[in-house]
């Protein structure tokens, strides 16, 4: 596998305590580029640590309390479908094995765990996530593009990029700010806030006139926003404009 610019992040979900804490040392995790980040006993619980730690590969048992692999799987397929999922199961579940495939999982291990079926499967996963990762980067840089085209419109929101591009808003709020390290509203009142210094040097424009061009009609928002980007009042900012003119 290529070299990756952070490790990937395993969740692993399985209800018998020996059967997890087998999947930790039968193999080093760290040579597939890899670090386990937690474990859960059931899909309810793994749904939670998957929301709050955006992993990106869940290994999950199939057969579980609560909520079993395959419905995990769907759930997961449906809000997180960056998440890639590998399904451990024994030989008598081979077809939930199956359903798990059609409901999302990309791979499959089969108990008993041996050493080098559970290594061919992280291998091939690996080389997946990597092409998740290029996808990713290729997304966000195009939800970039979104917001610098549509920026002045007042109602461009999350929930409304995450739409058009037919993704989960949370799954979207932090795959964004993963990839930028700032949170998706943060990204576009940065812009919204570069394109007003924009117009403060190219005309006298008023202050609501330019909250409105550039998409935030509050005169009062618009200048606190301004503040904390530009660490100066829109006043300020003017006079220092003058003075370098």
């Amino acid at each position: 596998m290529k070299e990756m610019k952070g490790m990937i992040k395993v969740l692993l979900v399985e209800d018998e305590v020996g059967t997890r804490n087998l999947l930790r040392i039968i193999v080093n995790w760290e040579e597939f580029h890899m670090k386990i980040i937690g474990e859960a006993p059931n899909g309810r619980e793994a749904l939670f640590r998957i929301q709050r730690e955006l992993p990106d590969l869940v290994v999950t048992d199939i057969k579980m309390p609560i909520m079993d692999g395959i419905a995990l799987a769907e759930e997961i397929m449906e809000k997180y479908p960056l998440v890639k999922v590998i399904i451990v199961t024994a030989y008598d579940d081979f077809k939930y094995a199956q359903k798990a495939l059609r409901a999302g999982a990309v791979d499959f291990i089969l108990k008993p765990l041996k050493r080098q079926e559970v290594k061919d499967a992280l291998l091939r996963v690996g080389r997946q996530i990597e092409t998740v990762e290029e996808d990713a980067k290729d997304v966000i840089e195009q939800i970039r593009d979104y917001v610098e085209e549509n920026y002045a419109q007042s109602s461009l929101s999350l929930s409304m990029t995450a739409e058009k591009f037919y993704l989960n808003s949370s799954y979207l709020s932090r795959a964004f700010r993963k990839k930028t390290g700032i949170p998706f509203v943060e990204y576009l009142n940065k812009v919204r806030i570069e394109h007003a210094c924009d117009y403060l040097k190219s005309g006298n424009w008023k202050v609501y006139e330019i909250a409105e061009k550039v998409g935030i009609p509050n005169p009062d928002y618009f200048s606190r926003c301004f503040r904390k980007y530009m660490g100066m009042s829109v006043n300020d900012y003017k006079k220092s404009k003058i003075c370098e003119d």
